[in-house]
């Protein structure tokens, strides 16, 4: 038996900040000021949800994601 949204409400919630999250830098710019913001709402969102280790697992891999497709499209990575 599937859990529901309501029996996983947080869940739920950070769940679709961190899609909103990687929506948001879906494309990756080099600039600092690029990483400073994506460092700072990832963290603001991972403070928010007192370091919930889902929660911080997933807004991380988001962040690695990002990291590998810069890298990607500079060509430093296969």
């Amino acid at each position: 038996m599937a859990a529901t949204n309501k029996e996983m409400a947080i869940e739920f919630q950070y769940f679709g900040e961190v899609w909103t999250f990687f929506k948001k830098y879906y494309h990756v710019r080099s600039d600092d000021d690029f990483w400073d913001a994506v460092v700072s709402e990832g963290g603001a969102i991972v403070q928010k949800y007192s370091n919930l280790p889902l929660c911080k697992d997933l807004v991380l891999a988001v962040i690695d994601e990002l990291d590998r497709k810069g890298k990607l499209e500079k060509g430093e990575c296969m």
